[in-house]
């Protein structure tokens, strides 16, 4: 159910993203990186699998990075 869609939107949201940035479309893609990696810590912390959390709270704060950089 719901933690399938949200591991799609996680794949889908981060698909974009990386094409988005490689476009040097910074802002949107950092924002879509964002929504990708906060859906799959949410899911790696429902399914209890910290490997997956710690990859994505990884890439999250990354992604935070990069959105302060295209806004400032």
């Amino acid at each position: 159910g719901g933690q399938i869609m949200l591991a799609w939107i996680g794949t889908l949201t981060s698909i974009l993203g990386s094409f988005t940035v490689a476009l040097g479309f910074m802002l949107p893609g950092y924002s879509l990186f964002t929504v990708g990696a906060e859906s799959w810590l949410t899911v790696g912390a429902r399914r209890k699998d910290w490997s997956l959390v710690v990859l994505n709270a990884t890439f999250f704060a990354a992604n935070l990075i990069g959105l302060y950089r295209a806004i400032f």
